[in-house]
C-alpha cells in the first residue's frame, strides 16, 4: 500500500528503472489513498530474484516521497 496513486505510479517507475515489473493499481480500481503494487511472482522465480525485488522495493519507496510530503 502506497497511498496516493501518483507516488504508487513513480515507485512503479522506478522499480521497472531497477528491473522489477510491478504495477500499479489505483483509483477507481481501489479507494483513493489506497493505491498499491501488483507483483507477479511463479514458481519459476528464485529466491535471490525475489530478495533483489523487495530490495529495489525499499529503496524505490525511500526514493519516492509520499504525496503529503512532495517538495
Amino acid at each position: 500500500m502506497l497511498g496516493s496513486s501518483v507516488r504508487a505510479a513513480r515507485v512503479s517507475a522506478a522499480l521497472l528503472e531497477g528491473g522489477v515489473n510491478a504495477l500499479p493499481i489505483v483509483f477507481p480500481a481501489v479507494p483513493e489513498k489506497a493505491a498499491r503494487l501488483r507483483f507477479f511472482l511463479s514458481a519459476g522465480h528464485e529466491e535471490a530474484q525475489i530478495r533483489e525485488a523487495v530490495a529495489a522495493l525499499v529503496k524505490a519507496t525511500d526514493s519516492v516521497a509520499p504525496a503529503d510530503q512532495a517538495g
